[in-house]
């Protein structure tokens, strides 16, 4: 009797343990809340002990911690590969939205086996507590589903963001001047750069400058989301160009020679090289001095005196240190400033170009499409992509403000342009997807 007591009171509190890792587990793998995935994961150990150890007193096993503790174990080992293999085989790519459900649907139909078995060895006497456990196993269920539902809306990219499907959200977008195929290299922005400081000054202007919008992790097909006040349409109605570019070294579907990623992206397009020649083909490499940036260049040969770099990943200062070196030898006049998040990028650069005798190269670059890009999926329907969108054109019309509110705006020739390092597919970048290699160039002229 003691022993039916005690089985029943271990069952209650795993059914109990389940319920509470409805809310928790969904949430902390979705978000990626370290936190919360590690509540989820313990509350996930602790409830399977719990029900084997149940099952194994059941059996009038006398040490039953041990055999539950082994099955506890084996319980883990194949429940996270297991996981894996289903939601590829239905998805046919990992979704934050698709290993919860999967993990779910699995978790719910192990336990109701363990809670029938259960019933089964302790008898009739168990249908009360068996009852309420099933109930709190189906309560499990339907709110997990609650909880994965939103996310699934919002970042339902598995079925819709395709190869197909961004083919045809590209051609439906009608700034670009160009299509996928025909897309240019990111490399010429560099030469968009020097062709602007080359080119004689018109009319009235005495002095070149440059302004460069750099979003990080902004897809091509975000341009679906223009609302007629973005910084992008501005351009466009004073008689700029949009450019569907390429990441990667090589355009879609051809193989790519550096990863999709942030460093040489950037690193390409401020040397007008790809990584086979500057060296950086990925995150975390420093570049050596034979290719240097434009933040140099244009000061060598004599086009500018002052450049500037605001970006708030450090990376850059790791790709960058030789060459930031260097110009602290040389004393050359450029800033090179680690801001702690994309407000301290914009208020920098606006510093700067408050100043009247501002730097002739500011190159900025906001991390807010990349960070909820990683965070919640890239993917224009996902709510805080868009919402990352949204916060890159407001910073970006704040500093085109700046610039045409300059008292020496008349008497100088601006080139602006928006452009980005690379796209994202899911939660990530890096790798061959159509979606992770086009970008885009924007520009004033």
């Amino acid at each position: 009797m003691l022993n039916q007591k005690k089985i029943q009171l271990a069952t209650l509190i795993a059914s109990i343990l389940t319920l509470a890792n409805a809310f928790v587990y969904p949430k902390g793998f979705i978000d990626w809340n370290i936190g919360l995935y590690a509540v989820g994961i313990v509350l996930l150990v602790v409830t399977a002990f719990l029900l084997f150890f149940s099952l194994f007193s059941a059996k009038q096993n006398k040490k039953a911690w041990l055999p539950a503790l082994i099955g506890t174990a084996a319980y883990m080992a194949v429940l996270m590969p297991m996981t894996f293999v289903v939601n590829n085989l239905v998805f046919g790519k990992v979704a934050p939205w698709g290993w919860t459900a999967i993990c779910t649907v699995l978790n719910f139909v192990f336990w109701l086996v363990l809670v029938l078995q259960i019933k089964k060895r302790t008898g009739d006497s168990s249908k009360k507590g068996a009852f309420v456990c099933i109930l709190l196993l189906v309560v499990f269920f339907v709110v997990s589903a609650v909880n994965i539902y939103p996310n699934y809306m919002a970042t339902n990219f598995i079925l819709y963001d395709t190869t197909d499907n961004y083919y045809e959200r590209m051609d439906g977008i009608e700034i670009y001047e160009n299509t996928v195929e025909t897309a240019i290299p990111m490399t010429q922005l560099h030469t968009m750069i020097e062709e602007h400081f080359n080119a004689p000054l018109p009319e009235g202007k005495t002095e070149k400058k440059v302004l460069v919008l750099g979003w990080d992790g902004c897809r091509a097909d975000a341009m679906t989301l223009l609302d007629g006040t973005s910084v992008v349409e501005r351009l466009l109605q004073d008689g700029g160009k949009a450019y569907i570019a390429y990441c990667g070294g090589a355009n879609y579907p051809e193989n790519i020679t550096q990863a999709t990623s942030t460093a040489p992206g950037w690193c390409s397009m401020l040397t007008g090289q790809w990584g086979a020649s500057h060296g950086i083909t990925g995150n975390g490499i420093e570049k050596e001095n034979e290719q240097m940036s434009l933040f140099v260049t244009a000061i060598e040969d004599g086009y500018i005196d002052a450049s500037a770099f605001y970006f708030s990943w450090d990376g850059h200062l790791t790709t960058y240190g030789n060459e930031i070196e260097y110009c602290n030898e040389k004393g050359y006049n450029t800033t090179w400033l680690y801001c702690d998040d994309d407000n301290m990028t914009a208020d920098s650069a606006l510093a700067d170009l408050q100043q009247a005798d501002c730097s002739d190269f500011i190159f900025t670059i906001f991390e807010y499409c990349d960070r909820n890009g990683h965070e919640y999926g890239y993917w224009n329907l996902n709510p805080m992509y868009q919402q990352a969108f949204a916060d890159s054109n407001e910073k970006g019309n704040l500093l085109v403000d700046a610039v045409q509110s300059r008292p020496t705006y008349e008497t100088e020739d601006w080139l602006i342009l928006i452009t980005s390092d690379h796209g994202g597919y899911v939660r990530g970048h890096g790798d061959e997807s159509i979606m992770e290699r086009m970008m885009f160039i924007v520009t004033s002229k």
